[in-house]
C-alpha cells in the first residue's frame, strides 16, 4: 500500500513538473505529513526527519543560489520524509544524475555547449570573487539558458529506490 503512495506521489510530481513547471505546495505538504504519519507507525521517525531537515537544508541554499524552485525544495523535504535517510539519499543521487543526463541533453539539443562551458566558468569566478552569492545572470530565472524539471529528475530516483528496495 505505502508502496502505491509513494509511486503515485512521485508520477504526480513528475506529471506536474513537466506540464507546468510548477510542484504544487498542497501536493509536497500531504507528501510530508504522510511520510511523517508512516513512519510515526512503521518505524523510522527520527530517519524521515532527519533526511527531511537535510533536505530541506541544502536544498534551501540551493534556492538561495537560484539554482533550485520553491517547489524543489518543498519536494526534496518531502521526499525525506516519505522514504526515510537511506533511501533518500540513494533517490537524490539517483535524481542528481538523471537531472545531469537531462541537462546535458537539453544542451545538445539546443546547441549551447560552447555557451554552457563558458556559463560554468563564468559562475566559478563569480563564486571565487563574490563567495556564494547568486550569479546576476546565471540563475534558474533566466529563461534563456537550458533548465531542467527537477521534479522529474526527483520521480525518477525515487521510482528506482522503491523498485532496488
Amino acid at each position: 500500500m505505502w508502496t502505491s503512495f509513494v509511486l503515485a506521489f512521485a508520477a504526480t510530481v513528475a506529471a506536474s513538473d513537466a506540464c507546468w513547471r510548477k510542484i504544487p505546495r498542497e501536493l509536497t505538504i500531504c507528501g510530508l505529513l504522510a511520510g511523517l504519519a508512516y513512519h510515526i507507525f512503521y518505524g523510522g521517525f527520527w530517519s524521515a526527519v532527519l533526511a527531511s531537515c537535510l533536505g530541506f537544508a541544502v536544498s534551501l541554499g540551493l534556492f538561495e543560489l537560484r539554482a533550485l524552485g520553491g517547489g524543489d525544495v518543498k519536494l526534496v523535504t518531502a521526499l525525506g520524509a516519505i522514504l526515510g535517510f537511506q533511501h533518500w539519499l540513494l533517490a537524490i543521487e539517483v535524481a542528481i544524475g538523471v537531472a545531469a543526463v537531462m541537462a546535458l541533453a537539453g544542451v545538445i539539443r539546443r546547441r549551447k555547449v560552447l555557451e554552457t562551458l563558458r556559463n560554468m566558468g563564468r559562475l566559478l569566478r563569480h563564486f571565487a570573487v563574490n563567495g556564494f552569492r547568486p550569479h546576476p545572470e546565471i540563475h534558474l530565472q533566466n529563461q534563456s539558458l537550458v533548465r531542467v524539471p527537477f521534479g522529474v529528475a526527483a520521480a525518477l530516483g525515487t521510482i528506482c529506490t522503491v523498485v532496488m528496495r
